[in-house]
Order: C-alpha cells, then structure tokens, then sequence
C-alpha cells in the first residue's frame, strides 16, 4: 500500500510540471469501458461510463457510474456488482506528446448482492479510492485509458478499467 501511496503523489507532483500535450483547458470528455472488480472472496465486472470536465491541462473532476454485467460463483454463492455511482478529482501528466499518467482521489458507492438456495443479501456500501494509470490519445479527440483503483469499502477491493476516450 505504501508504495502504491507514493505513485499517487508522484502522479500528483507532475501534474504541476508544464503541459506539453495537446490537452486543452476547459474540454468535456466522456469515457466508456469495462471495469473488473477483484476482492479476496469474487470476482465481478460492470460496464462503465464516465463524464469529466478538464479545468486545465493537468487537473479535472469526473463522475462515473457503472451497470454490473459479470457475477461470480463463490462456494454455491453468486455475487453479483448491481451498480456503482462516484466522484472523482483527477490529476494527469503528460510524459510523451499524446501519453499521460493519471492519477485519481474519489469517493465510490457500491450496490452488491448475493444469492444462493433462494435467499437474496443485499449490499448498499460506500467507499473512498484512490488509482492511478494511463491514457493514450490517437488523435485529439479519441483515445484509449487503463487505470487501477484500490477501493477501501470492507477489506478493500481492487478495480482495473479499460475504456475509450472522447473529448469534446
């Protein structure tokens, strides 16, 4: 954990280093993807949206909600992400032309359940975040983000996102 702490501060530090990428200031983007969530009992997927307003080329805020599309099977058990809906800020550094590092502080809230032999629990919980990754912009609209996020509801759970950018 220590170490994952230190790459959300770098990130954050270069994020006050001269932009050299085409990102413009004050640009709406929005993103789509698939989002895998991983805890030490299951393994669930949702597909996931974002919608993001970039004040400055190194500094947005993003909200993202997410629809569960992939359940588990835990010991007869299925464990199933119904939704999420959270808030995010974002620091980004561009370290190569069209490639910048992210990095993101948040807060999540997650509707789970779990079924088995006809008895359904519910889960309604919240959770702040923290991730870091990259984006990767083909051209300067469209581009590619990958991203971690270490969720701290309960245990904690982990979340790896691929999604396709647009910027407007």
């Amino acid at each position: 954990m220590r170490i994952f702490a230190l790459a959300v501060l770098a990130v954050t530090a270069f994020a006050s280093a001269p932009s050299f990428a085409q990102n413009a200031a004050g640009q709406t983007y929005i993103n789509g993807g698939y989002n895998h969530f991983q805890n030490k009992t299951s393994d669930t997927g949702t597909l996931n949206g974002r919608v993001g307003y970039q004040f400055t080329p190194n500094f947005a805020v993003e909200g993202e909600g997410g629809i569960g599309v992939n359940d588990d099977k835990v010991n007869g058990v299925t464990v199933k992400t119904r939704g999420t809906l959270g808030a995010f800020a974002v620091a980004s550094a561009p370290v190569a032309e069209r490639l910048s590092l992210i990095g993101r502080a948040g807060y999540v809230h997650r509707w789970a359940e779990a079924k088995a032999a006809g008895v359904k629990v519910k889960d309604d919980d919240g959770s702040f975040a923290l991730g870091v990754g990259g984006q990767y912009m083909l051209d300067d609209a469209n581009g590619i983000r990958l991203d971690y996020t270490r969720y701290t509801e309960g245990k904690g759970a982990n979340g790896y996102t691929a999604s396709f950018v647009r910027k407007f």
